[in-house]
């Protein structure tokens, strides 16, 4: 059991420590859902907070610890179509101002330009897209809270990525599609790429991620994490954002728009604690999860089973 998955259990118990633990962890990515929801910062954090209150209050209703995140997102969805529909008359937009002021970046970084990108795709594939790789639920949770059947949400969400990812395209550089050529053989299953200079830290990722059965390479920078990408020898990349060269942020932006990594490899970052503005940034980048330091090895296994499930041919056997 994991330690999410057995701090709902001690919430559930009427452990209050617990639900606040739980909530500090899962703030961040319910905001994140709430704000692309909504495009409004103030709103979202108010919705977030609604929705972390209501899971507290009824708790003990969730029969699967373990389903926590998507019965959580399911609740703030629904305060988001209630506040949505509130707002009669109000066209549904992406952030403007809030989001731009969020991806401003320090010492003359480039901001990834995947917002301008979902501005030309529609609310509906924006909102699938960010439910999927940004919050990481599954097909089957997708459908569960958007009341859909699964086909149609894996036709819906291909229909999606092609949108972007011609998008994407568009807004490469003639040295970006040079750089990016699909050579090599399909990466092995089960086959995770980790990027993490704090080498305690890398160490007991590793092994817990090897003990659950998963097959780790460790690339000591971003460019040798881009290099097994293009060489097709890993299936999900775990980056810290202490990655080197290049800077973290523009090897998120090459693994969205290489086209075999878009369909096969997902990919998490780790980031210091309280940095928000970097959190905004990974999830602009497409970052299937995200973690703060400090964390527990534990936490990122729960996090890459998830994401297998999503993609079954990438679970660990026995």
């Amino acid at each position: 059991m994991g330690w999410e998955t057995a701090t709902v259990v001690r919430a559930a118990a009427g452990d209050r420590r617990a639900f606040d633990d739980l909530a500090e962890r899962c703030r961040p990515w319910v905001y994140g859902l709430c704000f692309r929801l909504v495009g409004d910062r103030v709103t979202a954090e108010d919705l977030a907070q609604e929705a972390l209150l209501q899971a507290y209050r009824s708790l003990e209703q969730l029969r699967d610890p373990s389903r926590f995140r998507p019965w959580l997102s399911r609740i703030a969805v629904n305060l988001c179509r209630m506040h949505l529909r509130q707002q009669a008359g109000r066209p549904e937009v992406l952030p403007t101002s809030d989001m731009a002021a969020s991806s401003e970046t320090e010492q003359g970084e480039t901001p990834l330009p995947l917002r301008e990108a979902l501005t030309n795709v529609d609310a509906t594939a924006r909102r699938l897209l960010s439910l999927f790789y940004v919050e990481g639920l599954s097909h089957q949770e997708l459908a569960e809270v958007l009341s859909l059947s699964a086909s149609a949400v894996k036709s819906r969400l291909h229909r999606a990525r092609e949108r972007l990812r011609k998008e994407m395209l568009k807004m490469m550089t003639d040295e970006q599609r040079e750089r990016l050529g699909l050579r090599g053989e399909s990466a092995p299953a089960r086959a995770v790429l980790l990027v993490e200079p704090d080498e305690a830290v890398r160490e007991r990722v590793r092994r817990a991620l090897e003990k659950a059965g998963y097959q780790v390479t460790v690339a000591p920078d971003g460019e040798a994490a881009l290099e097994a990408v293009q060489a097709r020898s890993a299936r999900l990349l775990i980056l810290d954002k202490r990655c080197g060269t290049p800077h973290w942020t523009e090897v998120l932006l090459l693994l969205q728009v290489d086209v075999w990594a878009k369909e096969n490899v997902q990919y998490g970052v780790l980031i210091d604690k309280g940095n928000q503005r970097d959190i905004l940034l990974a999830w602009q980048g497409g970052a299937a999860f995200c973690l703060t330091h400090p964390f527990d090895a534990s936490e990122v296994v729960d996090l890459v089973n998830r994401l297998s499930e999503a993609c079954p041919e990438t679970a660990p056997h026995d």
